[in-house]
């Protein structure tokens, strides 16, 4: 009962978090929900199928991925980890404080037997090479920004003083060296995932944490998750997860650019890069550890941040951030409830 009622209550302070959120988001930018939700409506059904294709294909895309991680011993079939990671993906969009992250552990295991430190292994490294993915991809994207920010790709750039542009360019150029240093960074603890684990292991040795028994404990786990960590991506995998999460990444903002134009953006303004910007800004804003109910409020307030570098006005980006994000929702839904489906129509691993 104790169990229940916590998570009620933080299920809770999530739809509140994202309430208050959005609700200063709107007030703040003059966009009206009524008016959000007749251009929603008005989203074309070729529109909407063609992003729920690219949408499915970075689901294939990240089941590969965790396939790919997962020794080989212990692969279940290619159809249950993308029954798994399906279903994951809809409980960690939507469960607060990011616990649905757990559920890949409980499913992955459930529905192919998989144990849990390859799961935590597979998980952890794929989070990383995620990190590692979108911060090179947003660092090539911010530095490459002045060159077309320069060139007035758009009619709200041409308008921008030269005392503006050259502000807006150097603030793109410091983004850009914060995300080449996170990057980097990631990269180096993608390639050295065990080693980390263990100069950790090494330093809590240092200050005797063994000698208690949670120290004991917390000091076998982190020599089991590093010999997981190992596993996950050895034999050459590691390398093509990485092409595998920049393939996916792709697909993601192509999957944002196809829905730009739906929501306000003009027919005439190039779509691919304010895209990058405005996604890649918004998944970092999902990165907090506290954020609102699937997402809403922090991912738009991510969104706008990013379009602001591409001198976009915030009802603009506030409206495709929202509608976007809608569709987005929908889909993770639909997909969701499919591997839910999925996993039930398996047979156990125990029966086959």
């Amino acid at each position: 009962m104790k169990t229940s009622s916590s998570s009620a209550m933080r299920l809770l302070a999530s739809l509140l978090i994202a309430a208050a959120v959005l609700w200063m988001l709107f007030a703040g930018f003059g966009v009206e929900p009524d008016e959000l939700l007749a251009s929603l409506l008005s989203l074309e059904l070729s529109t909407w199928l063609y992003a729920l294709g690219l949408h499915a294909c970075i689901y294939l895309l990240r089941a590969w991925r965790f396939s790919v991680l997962t020794p080989l011993e212990l692969r279940p079939s290619f159809g249950r980890l993308l029954a798994a990671s399906s279903a994951h993906n809809l409980a960690a969009y939507v469960l607060p404080m990011k616990f649905g992250e757990a559920t890949f552990i409980l499913y992955s295991s459930g529905v192919g037997e998989v144990p849990a430190r390859a799961s935590v292994a597979s998980l952890l490294v794929s989070r990383l090479l995620d990190l590692f993915a979108l911060c090179m991809i947003l660092c090539v994207a911010t530095w490459s920004a002045p060159l077309l920010l320069a060139g007035g790709m758009s009619e709200e750039m041409s308008q921008l003083s030269s005392a503006q542009l050259g502000g807006k360019i150097s603030n793109l150029w410091v983004v850009g060296s914060v995300f080449a240093v996170v990057g980097l960074l990631t990269g180096f603890v993608c390639l050295r995932r065990a080693g980390v684990v263990t100069a950790i292991a090494g330093v809590l040795r240092l200050i005797r944490l063994q000698e208690s028994t949670f120290g004991s404990k917390c000091l076998g786990v982190a020599e089991r998750l590093g010999g997981a960590l190992e596993e996950a991506g050895a034999h050459g995998g590691l390398m093509k997860a990485s092409l595998l999460s920049l393939a996916q990444w792709l697909f993601i903002f192509v999957f944002y650019a196809s829905l730009f134009k739906s929501f306000g953006w003009p027919t005439d303004e190039s779509v691919l890069m304010p895209a990058v910007l405005a996604a890649g800004f918004g998944t970092l804003a999902n990165l907090l550890p506290v954020n609102g109910f699937a997402g809403f409020g922090t991912q738009e307030g991510g969104w706008v941040l990013g379009l602001s570098f591409w001198a976009v006005e915030p009802e603009l980006a506030l409206a495709t951030g929202v509608g976007a994000h809608l569709v987005q929702l929908g889909n993770i839904l639909l997909f969701g409830v499919l591997g839910h489906l999925a996993m039930a129509s398996f047979p156990s691993p125990k029966e086959r």
